[in-house]
């Protein structure tokens, strides 16, 4: 083992000493050769790195919805996911979920992402956006004060009643009136129907200044929370549940088991059943791979949460809603879940690589050609100087033949010189060395001819 490291120390040194500046000299004819390729590939290869942008922006920013929702607290544990991959998340509050769209459409906006109740938007009306998939259950509730109702139209009944139903134009405010007019077969125009946004008619409910409150969000948030906490307060029972899913093929059926809320009060007294559609996480198109990444593995984390109330953990996040399509890398997330990569290198380097996966492959698969290539490169020089070499000598070595004039004897011995020279300034390639000797002795035996020639010429 130490014999081959000395050899090799020995092979590197009479290299530098011998061959490198003269392989350098070499090379500038090859740079020559190669210029305008090489720029054309360099621009090629700029503009590959250009189209993959292998960095994400530094900062992201996504619509938290309104005060008090879950989308709010979900958006604060999608920061702090982000944080622990070295990304950036911005929340931005808005009015609803109907502004994060909006928002999220404009490209006067810095919104990138924002959450939307499955079912109130389809990708026809903003073809610029892509989904990541549902995220949570946006379960329907109408919370109400005083004695039990039961009827099956809960709509009809609540319609000469103080109900808050969200802002105008808001999801929550759209959905009420959709599955309104699903009974009544007109929009509803009530005075009845308190229009403010969710924390203010909360707020209303809690302080008994209204007799119900139409919400959409999930179990957990500090609104919905905060009206269970109140007294007196009762979920209404959608008896026709079925039949409003069959109108609606968003929603779905939800069970509030009896006891489940509060075991010792056994609330609610009985199995309560509810409307529900999902929350999905919608993104820009063009939204940064990395980015991409980031929202699905925090999006796993959370619906790993084992405090939710709707579904076991590790149910979400799922494609459960096809009015927007997925992402490509949403869909290879359904698909085959996180890439192994992401488990052995940092974040930002496991999401370049996967989003460059297929370059990579691409890239080992012409490695062999590049080496045997580069091989081809560094033979051209020598290759090149030998030939030219031979054919001048040749030249040379015909114009001895055919002259008998002294002086021309003399330029062609002169000649020789310098082409002597030349041979010891170039660079070879390894494998040329036998053309190096071969070429010494055909210059020799040329000015061997043509000094013989001259003396004879000089001598008569």
């Amino acid at each position: 083992m130490s014999y081959h490291i000395h050899d090799s120390i020995a092979y590197l040194k009479r290299y530098l000493s011998k061959f490198f500046v003269k392989e350098l000299h070499g090379f500038t004819h090859t740079v020559k050769f190669y210029l305008i390729p090489g720029i054309l590939g360099a621009i090629g290869i700029i503009s590959l790195i250009f189209f993959i942008s292998p960095l994400p922006p530094k900062v992201s920013y996504i619509a938290t919805g309104q005060e008090g929702s879950s989308y709010e607290s979900i958006s604060a544990r999608l920061q702090q996911q982000f944080a622990r991959n070295g990304l950036s998340l911005q929340l931005e509050r808005t009015s609803g979920l109907g502004e994060g769209l909006n928002r999220l459409d404009s490209d006067a906006s810095k919104i990138s992402a924002s959450f939307l109740t499955a079912g109130v938007a389809s990708s026809e009306q903003y073809p610029n956006l892509v989904s990541l998939g549902s995220i949570q259950y946006a379960p329907i509730w109408i919370f109400y004060k005083g004695e039990k109702v039961q009827t099956n139209d809960p709509f009809e009944y609540f319609s000469n009643k103080k109900i808050a139903i969200g802002p105008a134009n808001n999801i929550t405010n759209k959905i009420f009136r959709r599955l309104f007019e699903l009974n009544q077969k007109k929009s509803p125009s009530t005075a009845n129907f308190i229009e403010v946004p969710s924390k203010e008619g909360v707020n209303l409910f809690v302080d008994g200044k209204i007799d119900a409150i139409f919400i959409v969000d999930d179990y957990n948030s500090e609104n919905i929370q905060r009206i269970l906490a109140s007294k007196n307060v009762k979920i209404m029972n959608f008896p026709l549940a079925d039949a409003y899913i069959k109108k609606l093929p968003i929603l779905q059926k939800l069970t509030i088991p009896k006891g489940s809320i509060n075991l010792d009060s056994v609330f609610p007294d009985e199995d309560i059943n509810i409307l529900a559609s999902t929350t999905n996480l919608l993104i820009e198109k063009d939204t940064h791979p990395a980015l991409q990444w980031a929202y699905l593995l925090a999006m796993r984390d959370i619906g790993n949460n084992s405090e939710a109330f709707f579904y076991k953990p590790g149910f979400f996040p799922k494609n459960l809603d096809d009015n927007f399509p997925l992402s490509p890398i949403a869909k290879r997330y359904y698909a085959n879940g996180v890439p192994g990569i992401f488990s052995y290198l940092p974040f930002w380097l496991a999401s370049l690589v996967e989003g460059v996966w297929a370059y990579i492959l691409g890239f080992i698969i012409i490695i062999y050609p590049i080496y045997k290539l580069l091989d081809i490169v560094r033979f051209f020089p020598s290759e090149h100087l030998m030939s030219n070499m031979f054919i001048n000598l040749r030249e040379l070595d015909e114009a001895v033949t055919n002259t008998n004039s002294k002086s021309e004897l003399e330029k062609i011995l002169a000649t020789l010189d310098n082409y002597e020279k030349e041979i010891y300034s170039g660079w070879l390639f390894d494998k040329n060395a036998r053309f190096y000797f071969n070429l010494k002795n055909a210059l020799a035996a040329v000015r061997r001819d043509a000094a013989a020639k001259l003396n004879s010429t000089s001598n008569p």
